[in-house]
């Protein structure tokens, strides 16, 4: 920019010194006459630099000047460009404006508003139809539903009968089970007092045996003192194997002491547990009975066309009475076996006592 301006500076000075020179020529001329030739010379290299300078800046503002024209140019043509572009999208709008103009046109809305309020009335009265037979649909429904209540009701009853029966059953066998756990209970109350009368038994033994043994250390310390009369006493082998005897005969008896006491144990612990099994299967079954026992009573409640027939109080107790009995005469019939066998098993211990005392009195 600044070499414009320099131009436009000098330009006006170069018309005054020529309008000068024109005018008068009374100024000097920019080389003195007198001066000598070597400061001509100069002067005349001054000025040639000096317009060097000035055409170096007229070279610099012509290349500033044609690159600004370039980039114009160049803005041009883009801008150019842009307005075809614009040109163009705006005849594509055109055409599909008109061509969206000719489908309103052809589609005509006005009949087509009507064409649609037409269906929208259609649409109303098959709705109301289907309604209709939603209504119908749901009335059978409930009527079928009532129908399968009734049926199921036919088929309940005898299910709860049968279900009645089969708890009956349960509890009759419930029953024996109680009645089998108190004969065992019997049977260990049995055991246990036969085995307290056992170890009363071993108690007196041991009781005796350590009187014998006291008296044995009496005989040892008299033995030892007579030692010269050993052919009118016992011989000492003799008397020696017999307390050999009487202390295997101790730890015998001992030995089934320990085994009575574990099998005592173990009689209680499998009665606990058998005890609480069976607790909780009658606990169950009763529970199960009850439960059969209401619904089947709201069933003749709200159908008492079925309990007017029926008189259940009266098949129960006779049902009951019947089984009743039948364990009744199980359980006289296992307690004539246990007597049985308690008087054999009497007999026998008898037996075993009377030869047990006939070898002591040998010995």
């Amino acid at each position: 920019m600044w070499p414009f301006k320099k131009k436009k500076k000098e330009e006006p000075d170069k018309g005054g010194d020529e309008g000068d020179e024109g005018e008068g020529g009374d100024e000097k001329p920019l080389i003195p006459e007198d001066a000598s030739l070597a400061q001509k010379v100069n002067l005349i290299g001054i000025e040639l630099t000096k317009i060097n300078a000035n055409l170096e800046s007229f070279k610099e503002t012509r290349k500033s000047t044609s690159e600004r024209f370039s980039l114009m140019n160049e803005q041009i043509g883009e801008l150019r460009g842009q307005i075809m572009d614009a040109n163009k999208t705006m005849g594509t709008i055109e055409v599909k404006a008109t061509k969206a103009a000719d489908l309103v046109e052809s589609v005509q809305p006005d009949k087509m508003m009507i064409s649609l309020q037409k269906t929208d009335g259609k649409i109303e009265g098959v709705k109301a139809g289907l309604e209709a037979k939603d209504a119908m649909m749901k009335n059978i429904m409930e009527q079928l539903k009532g129908i399968r209540n009734q049926m199921s009701l036919f088929k309940g009853v005898e299910q709860i009968i049968k279900l009645n029966e089969e708890v009956k059953d349960e509890i009759m066998n419930a029953k024996k089970i109680v009645a089998m756990v108190e004969r065992h209970a019997d049977k260990v109350e049995n055991v246990f007092v036969e085995s307290q009368k056992s170890f009363e038994e071993f108690n007196r033994f041991a009781s005796s045996l350590e009187s014998i043994k006291a008296d044995i250390k009496e005989l040892q310390n008299k033995l030892g003192k007579v030692e010269t009369k050993q052919g009118v006493f016992l011989k000492k082998k003799d008397f020696d194997d017999k307390f050999s005897k009487i202390e295997q005969n101790d730890k015998h008896m001992r030995n089934l002491v320990k085994k009575l006491e574990k099998l005592d144990k173990e009689i209680n612990d499998k009665f606990e547990e058998a005890k609480g099994e069976l607790k909780g299967k009658f606990d169950h079954t009763i529970a199960k009975a009850e439960i059969m026992s209401n619904a089947f009573e709201t069933i003749l409640k709200q159908n008492p066309m079925f309990a007017k027939g029926l008189d259940l109080e009266r098949y129960v107790e006779q049902h009951l009475a019947g089984k009743e009995a039948e364990a009744k005469t199980e359980k006289k019939e296992e307690k004539k076996e246990e007597g049985e066998k308690k008087e054999g098993e009497e007999e026998e211990e008898k037996e075993n006592g009377a030869g047990d005392k006939g070898e002591e009195k040998k010995e």
